[in-house]
């Protein structure tokens, strides 16, 4: 596919981090959008962006764990877009914590919202996509593939998703369908996620001193839904720490042990006047500029942004 043009495109949790800018993005590829989360402020906001730039713009606010709701916001993306190519997994939340602190029926919404919203947004959404061959790319995560201590259900989330998404496409492909599914596995990004988050702790978790704006990552989705392909890895983090994980066990263990403590060692108390789990808490903001690239991981982060080839194009 040489150009986005004129593609219709619907992107779950578009209000706030990767979705409001992959919002963005693919307007000005060309592309129409359908918007959906929980949050109509959140969504209004993307919204203003893209028809700022010349493309329409749909806000379906839905839940994407209510079946129903999300039916309704697929029929309505479809009715209002003209059709559908592209859909956007983006959706995702978070609670952070040791698995033992963590209430069970905390664990049990992140898995409900980031994995099996997934599954009911392609439920939906597939058959309109049969009709026009479309493409179905996911934000995966470099922890569909390694493990994320303290994070422990948003990991077992996105492992979980990683599973359903590699067997849809095999199941397509063997079907014939026209179908294409893409997954872009990124770490650590710049989002409002790391002062939004839940915490069975009662404090924040440590910032990582480091991360990838958002921009970035979205443009690394447009790239790939011009050019599917299963699984990419998104930055040297992401390849290096899924190398480490799968060759040197050992080291790996080391290292996520490290991780953990890292995490754990933040002091600021957890902001809890809102609950992220079942409320609306996007703001149409895709990155909160809470943390910064130190300057002694400058050389890091040259390599970290150097193009990954993906095919003919190229990712940064």
């Amino acid at each position: 596919m040489d150009s986005l043009e004129g593609c219709k495109v619907l992107i779950t949790g578009a209000s706030s981090g990767v979705g409001c800018a992959a919002a963005e993005r693919f307007a000005r590829a060309g592309c129409d959008v359908a918007l959906v989360a929980r949050s109509r402020e959140g969504l209004e906001r993307a919204a203003e962006t893209v028809r700022d730039l010349g493309r329409f713009a749909a806000v379906l606010p839905a839940d994407l764990t209510d079946r129903d709701a999300l039916a309704g916001a697929v029929s309505g993306a479809v009715d209002q877009l003209g059709g559908l190519d592209v859909v956007v997994l983006n959706a995702a939340i978070t609670v952070f914590g040791p698995f033992e602190d963590v209430p069970p029926e905390d664990f049990d919404r992140v898995i409900d919202v980031t994995f099996m919203g997934s599954v009911n947004t392609v439920r939906a959404a597939l058959p309109h996509l049969e009709r026009t061959n479309g493409v179905i790319v996911s934000v995966g995560s470099l922890n569909s593939r390694v493990p994320l201590p303290a994070w422990s259900s948003y990991c077992a989330a996105k492992h979980a998703e990683r599973g359903f998404l590699n067997t849809l496409s095999v199941e397509l492909r063997a079907q014939g369908s026209g179908v294409r599914v893409a997954q872009v596995h990124p770490g650590a990004i710049n989002t409002p996620v790391w002062d939004q988050t839940p915490s069975s702790t009662g404090y924040l978790p440590r910032r990582p001193p480091e991360g990838y704006p958002p921009e970035q990552v979205a443009e690394a989705l447009v790239t790939t839904t011009m050019d599917p392909r299963p699984e990419i890895m998104f930055g040297a983090e992401a390849i290096g720490l899924d190398l480490l994980w799968r060759s040197l066990r050992p080291a790996g263990d080391l290292v996520m042990s490290i991780v953990y403590h890292y995490f754990l060692s933040g002091k600021r108390p957890e902001q809890g006047d809102v609950d992220a789990l079942r409320e609306a808490v996007g703001r149409g903001v895709s990155a909160d500029g809470l943390f910064q690239r130190p300057s002694v991981t400058s050389a890091a982060r040259g390599l970290a942004s150097a193009p990954l080839k993906v095919g003919r194009r190229v990712l940064r």
